[in-house]
C-alpha cells in the first residue's frame, strides 16, 4: 500500500534521471520500513542471515519491520578479515574485520537497512562505546540488479601486527560459523532495542524532492532512506 501511495512521487523523481530496475527494487524494499530515519549497514559475520546473532537480534528486528535485507554485497576496497584467535578474549572464534584498507581481500556480506534503535542495538552488540569495535562507512557493491554501489556503516576491529599475520577470509560461511562460540546468553537489552516500536513517517511527508535521490549511481550516506 505504501509503495503504491508513493509511486506518483517516484515517477516525478524519475524525470531527474534514469531509474534502473535494480535501484528501484532496492528502494521499494526500503520503503517497507516506513520509519523516521534509517541506516544502511554491511554485515559480514554472525549477523548474516541464518547465523547466531541474526537469529538473536537482527532477525528479530526484521520480523518486527525494523530492518530489511537488500541482499548480498561485496566491499569495493580490500580489507583483512580473519577469525578471532584463542588468546584474544573472549575466545568466540568470531570474524574480525580489520580496519586496514587496501590489505587483504574484497569481503562478502549482506546489506540491511535498519531503524535508529536497531542501529543502537548493533552498536551495543559490537561494543562501540566500550571501544571494542568502531563503525565507519565503506562502499559495497550489491550483487542483485545492476550491482549499484552504496555507502554502508560496518564494524571494524582495530588492526594489530599479530592479527594481520593470521589467515584471511573473503566470506564468513557455515564452516567458520560451526566453531563460533557466543560469549554468553541472549542480551535482553539488545534484543529489546530490536523489538522497540519505530516511529512511522506519514506518506504525505514524502515529496518528490525527498525522492530525488533515485537515478543517482550510488547512495551518499548510510542514512539513505529518502524519507529523511
Amino acid at each position: 500500500i505504501l509503495a503504491q501511495a508513493v509511486l506518483p512521487h517516484v515517477v516525478l523523481a524519475a524525470d531527474r534521471g534514469p531509474v534502473s530496475v535494480g535501484y528501484f527494487q532496492a528502494f521499494e524494499r526500503s520503503l517497507q520500513l516506513t520509519m523516521s530515519t534509517s541506516h544502511a549497514i554491511f554485515v559480514y559475520g554472525t549477523l548474516k542471515r541464518g547465523f547466531t546473532n541474526y537469529t538473536r537480534y537482527l532477525g528479530v528486528a526484521e520480523a518486527e519491520g525494523k530492518a530489511t535485507c537488500l541482499g548480498e554485497a561485496t566491499t569495493t576496497s580490500r580489507f583483512p578479515m580473519t577469525l578471532r584467535p584463542p588468546h584474544l578474549l573472549p575466545a568466540t572464534n568470531a570474524p574480525l574485520l580489520l580496519d586496514s584498507e587496501g590489505v587483504g581481500e574484497l569481503v562478502c556480506g549482506e546489506v540491511f537497512v535498519v531503524d535508529d534503535s536497531t542501529l543502537e542495538a548493533m552498536d551495543l552488540l559490537e561494543g562501540v562505546k566500550k571501544g571494542k569495535y568502531h563503525r565507519r562507512n565503506v562502499q559495497v557493491r550489491l550483487h542483485s540488479g545492476e550491482e549499484q554501489v552504496i555507502d554502508c556503516g560496518t564494524y571494524f576491529f582495530p588492526p594489530s601486527e599479530d592479527l594481520l599475520t593470521l589467515p584471511r577470509l573473503t566470506t564468513y560461511g557455515p564452516e567458520q560459523h560451526a566453531i563460533y562460540s557466543p560469549s554468553g546468553p541472549v542480551k535482553e537489552e539488545i534484543r529489546e532495542l530490536c523489538q522497540r516500536s519505530h516511529v512511522f513517517k506519514p506518506v504525505k511527508d514524502l515529496s518528490s524532492e525527498s525522492l530525488s535521490v533515485i537515478g543517482r549511481p550510488s547512495f551518499t550516506s548510510p542514512r539513505w532512506l529518502v524519507a529523511a
